[in-house]
């Protein structure tokens, strides 16, 4: 059975929420405004995803969005000085635009399911920062990915955190001290994205994937997607001791652990629990 439903309460906002089955579309719906990542979108945005987290019938979650940018990254019209505004308020201002924006990617990283990007559009500064936070992401062929700081006089620092963890180094650095645009083609070699295809074929290629991905275990991919980005930046040795706990914990935890062991020695489809 396919169950779709879109929220009539959110078809206006500046996030839609659809769920389609096992997964939670969330569409950024700004185009007007090139989905920027102003203060009331990462606190929609936020909001939408910590529902997600917490819905026991998502398993995935997809963020996308609507129009020819995917996001433009931080409203500069919010970070500008405001008339009468001190100093220390315009300070305090930035600093926490910077900081929710770093909570919400660092959610995407430690939510307890998996998230897919998928990129219709171009993806610049802390936009392609987004991109980078999701533990996947397919892009449309057409589709281009910038961190352009440089090009008005500042430096795209804090994209260059996620970017930096996805893509080597002398890519990374390319991309920050040009603020040139680099195609979906580019974007997969450096590894930003897993892979792009034609336009028309980008929800359909991203459902594919989420579905599969739905259809694995919620417990198993919990525990290991927390153990993968934990061991990740550990020393060689740290890294093996952490994973192999771990993995023990998995083993020996039962419920989906068991269920799957079973069902592969008897032959038949496994029956997964919820996370």
């Amino acid at each position: 059975m396919n169950d779709t439903s879109v929220s009539a309460s959110t078809q206006d906002a500046c996030v839609m929420a659809e769920q389609e089955n096992h997964i939670e579309w969330l569409t950024l719906n700004q185009p007007n405004k090139r989905n920027a990542l102003s203060s009331s979108m990462i606190a929609t945005l936020s909001n939408a995803l910590t529902r997600a987290y917490n819905n026991p019938q998502t398993r995935v979650i997809v963020l996308t969005a609507n129009g020819p940018v995917f996001s433009a990254g931080h409203d500069l019209s919010e970070i500008s000085p405001i008339d009468g505004e001190t100093n220390d308020k315009r300070d305090q201002r930035i600093r926490t635009l910077l900081s929710k924006c770093a909570d919400m990617m660092m959610g995407i990283v430690n939510a307890p399911k998996p998230v897919i990007a998928s990129v219709q559009g171009t993806a610049t500064a802390a936009g392609c920062q987004l991109v980078s936070a999701c533990d996947l992401a397919i892009a449309a062929s057409d589709s281009h990915f910038c961190t352009p700081g440089v090009n008005i006089g500042i430096f795209c620092t804090t994209p260059l955190v996620g970017i930096g963890r996805n893509i080597a180094r002398k890519h990374a650095m390319e991309m920050a001290l040009t603020g040139d645009m680099y195609s979906a083609e580019q974007a997969e070699r450096f590894g930003l994205i897993n892979r792009h295809v034609e336009k028309p074929l980008l929800r359909q290629e991203t459902k594919q994937l989420a579905e599969k991905i739905a259809a694995r275990s919620a417990q198993g991919i919990k525990l290991g997607k927390a153990a993968f980005y934990h061991q990740i930046d550990l020393p060689l040795a740290e890294a093996f001791a952490y994973a192999n706990e771990s993995m023990h914990c998995s083993i020996t935890s039962g419920g989906d652990a068991d269920e799957g062991r079973n069902a592969f020695l008897e032959k038949r489809a496994p029956k997964w629990g919820d996370a």
